[in-house]
């Protein structure tokens, strides 16, 4: 564990590092999307302004798709641009280039589309409430023991909200593709996650039109959060069409407005829960969870955000009987798509708000009430996957003994009796399943390529993309340090398609878990088989060996099996664990939450760099915070937030103290990290204010509009 300094930390600080719209060609022309302002209807008519040559315009519409007019994901049911009928508010309907960016905006600007509107669902609640409104496939998980109620057992029931929640990465979305007759491939420059998806999809937009698409990542990603894995993949599509029907190289940059409007956000979700718990033992002894999730338009990638969601929707709790339905449901907004997390945030602010609702019901500290539940070695998931670790119980002891939680509980008590503003301490804690769920490391088959050069220069060639987390610093540093080679002397390729292999998508907290593993298990395999104990000394003194290539892929566990049908066995090999709690100052005047400090310890195994590791766990506290406090768009009128001014993140005055620990270092393992620090803080920040004011408040975020009106509600009036 040493704090390597991330490798692009000066050529991003000197200005030399390129980030896409750093980024120009000879001949490029710009492009712009053209997009439904409808959220439901019938395009009758596209009418273009008289007061420009249309043939100085590049324009592509479905009509121009030699290929299919389908984005490929796992669930391939969303077109590329709209044919004759949109279904949301933000759908792509034309592809529009020209050579000068200010002519383009403005042409776009005064094109009129004539629609026939129709129904359309923009309200979360009322989408998620609706059963006729679902779509998909439905999970079941049945872990039910056929345990009968008891009379005395305490029934708690409550449902739970979670909203929309915009990714606010730096940079946004953008594409540069060239088109080469000459060979018949498509070059993609592409701000993205994962460089073979956008493969996948320039190949099927441009069918028999093309041999290869080419894909190859900028030098700097402005920051992704998940935001970058699907919709890349339309952008470049059409980006690609404007290419080859202009024969000029394009490049698409959405400003910020059109980011906010049309991309992928955070599902949001309804969480309805049932629980019985028995009065004398303090535990849960049955629970239902129905976990709903707003899709929008098109499944795309939902299906496997869903899984994900399930899978953690009971949380850290032993509870013998339990039954999890999951489901999607169709509005007229906006896919929703991957977001850091991917589905956890929205099962932990669930099921840990309503273990705090089950601990005031029992007159029990919340801590207690969890130390109680807590699973352990022996206990198994719903999946019916066996825990073999107490390592989330040692979280939950340690965050309680370094944040004085029980002391503050006290102070704060006394404290609230007395004042106006309230204080208040909240806890919670949760897991993350690392890789793609069940097979899906089997099916991904991940690949990785090393070349040493007559140097002693390592080059690590995989598509895992570094979008600021620090992922090539790390990879790096995992394969030097197994042989401890110096640091200078490796590298981690730019990802592109035609030179690195498929090594999966930089998601699901897989990039260090997977590919960081296979290639520290690949550096002591290239030093066994070759013998060596000096990398150095042993290339100076074989030259005629070098440059010398080094494949492998990756070798699933055969004890792990998983059944995707029914949901049963082993979702994930290896889970990272956390604990936090929140301290809170509430202003009663203004109903307004000051998060004052957070405390999180974590076991994440062996944390390779812990500077990063500790950046990754404040980022993600500070997107959790936004998401508990903040963050949300108006119902009533999704689609049409401008930007930061009215959609608020949290800012750097806001703040607070993050306190971040560690523990089971010294394990073999380093486990994801990437999306549990997102997972547990918001209802650690929610339990809070219930300590502090003395109301749950069952929808997130909890901003001062929302208290008011609870608060204002009668049966809150006392507050």
């Amino acid at each position: 564990m040493r704090d390597i300094r991330k490798f692009d930390a000066r050529p991003k600080l000197d200005g030399s590092w390129k980030f896409l719209d750093d980024i120009t060609y000879e001949g490029m022309i710009y492009g712009q999307l053209l997009y439904s302002t409808c959220h439901h209807g019938i395009i009758k008519k596209i009418q273009f302004p008289k007061d420009f040559e249309l043939n100085e315009f590049t324009i592509v519409s479905a009509k121009d798709i030699v290929g299919k007019n389908l984005v490929p994901e796992p669930e391939p049911d969303q077109p590329f641009m709209a044919e004759d009928k949109v279904s949301h508010f933000g759908q792509i309907i034309l592809g529009i280039a020209h050579p000068s960016k200010r002519t383009l905006i403005s042409f776009i600007k005064q094109i009129q589309i004539d629609y026939q509107e129709l129904p359309a669902i923009t309200d979360i609640e009322e989408c998620l409430e609706n059963e006729d409104n679902v779509f998909g496939r439905e999970i079941i998980i049945d872990h039910r023991r056929e345990i009968e109620l008891e009379s005395n057992w305490i029934h708690s029931h409550e449902i739970y909200y979670t909203p929309h929640q915009e990714h606010a990465y730096m940079e946004p979305q953008g594409i540069i593709s060239i088109w080469n007759p000459a060979d018949r491939k498509m070059f993609v420059k592409a701000t993205c996650q994962c460089p073979y998806f956008v493969k996948h999809a320039v190949e099927a937009i441009m069918g028999k039109a093309i041999n290869e698409a080419v894909i190859e990542t900028s030098e700097g990603i402005g920051g992704a959060f998940g935001g970058k894995e699907d919709f890349p993949n339309v952008l470049a599509g059409i980006t690609s069409l404007l290419a080859y029907k202009s024969g000029k190289p394009v490049k698409i940059m959405l400003d910020r407005a059109d980011d906010f409007k049309i991309t992928t956000n955070r599902h949001p979700s309804r969480i309805e829960l049932h629980t019985y718990t028995d009065p004398a033992t303090k535990k849960i002894m049955k629970l239902n969870v129905d976990y709903r999730l707003d899709a929008g338009a098109y499944q795309t990638l939902s299906p496997v955000v869903l899984s994900r969601g399930v899978l953690h929707a009971s949380g850290g709790y032993n509870i013998p009987d339990v039954y999890i339905r999951g489901r999607l449901f169709r509005s007229n907004t906006p896919s929703n798509g991957a977001f850091r997390g991917f589905g956890v945030p929205q099962a932990l602010a669930a099921i840990e708000a309503h273990a705090d609702k089950i601990a005031s019901q029992l007159n029990m500290d919340p801590y207690d009430f969890r130390k109680t539940n807590i699973f352990k070695v022996g206990n198994e998931f719903p999946s019916t996957q066996k825990i073999t670790e107490n390592h989330l119980e040692e979280c939950l002891d340690r965050v309680v003994q370094k944040s004085d939680y029980r002391k503050k509980l006290q102070e704060f008590k006394e404290w609230n009796v007395a004042h106006k503003d309230k204080k208040g301490i909240g806890i919670s804690m949760g897991y993350h399943g690392g890789g793609y769920t069940g097979n899906g490391e089997k099916i991904l088959n991940s690949k990785i390529k090393i070349i040493i050069e007559k140097d002693a220069k390592v080059k690590i060639f995989v598509s895992s993309t570094d979008m600021g987390q620090g992922a090539h610093t790390t990879l790096a540093q995992m394969f030097f340090e197994a042989i401890k080679h110096p640091r200078e002397k490796c590298w981690v390729q730019l990802p592109n398609t035609s030179k690195t292999p498929d090594s999966g998508p930089t998601v699901a907290s897989r990039t260090i878990y997977i590919i960081g593993t296979m290639l520290q298990k690949f550096a002591l395999k290239i030093k066994d088989e070759m013998g060596f104990t000096n990398l150095e000394e042993y290339v100076a003194s074989h030259q005629s060996d070098f440059p010398r290539e080094f494949q492998i892929k990756f070798t699933p566990d055969p004890t792990v099996s998983f059944d995707d049908n029914n949901f049963r066995g082993t979702a994930y090999k290896d889970y990272s664990w956390a604990a936090c709690v929140s301290e809170i100052y509430y202003h009663a005047d203004t109903y307004q939450i000051e998060l004052k400090k957070i405390w999180n310890v974590l076991d994440i195994g062996h944390p390779v760099n812990l500077k990063i590791a500790e950046g990754q766990v404040e980022g993600g506290n500070i997107q959790a915070m936004g998401y508990a406090l903040t963050e949300f768009f108006y119902k009533k009128d999704f689609g049409r937030m401008q930007g930061f001014t009215d959609y608020s993140i949290p800012l750097s005055l806001d703040i607070p103290e993050i306190d971040i620990e560690f523990i089971h270092t010294d394990s073999d393992v380093a486990k994801g990290l990437g999306e549990i620090p997102m997972d547990y803080p918001a209802p650690a920040i929610r339990n809070a204010f219930h300590n502090a004011a003395g109301i749950f408040i069952n929808e997130y975020p909890l901003t001062p509009e929302r208290i008011f009106k609870q608060i204002s509600s009668p049966k809150n009036h006392r507050i």
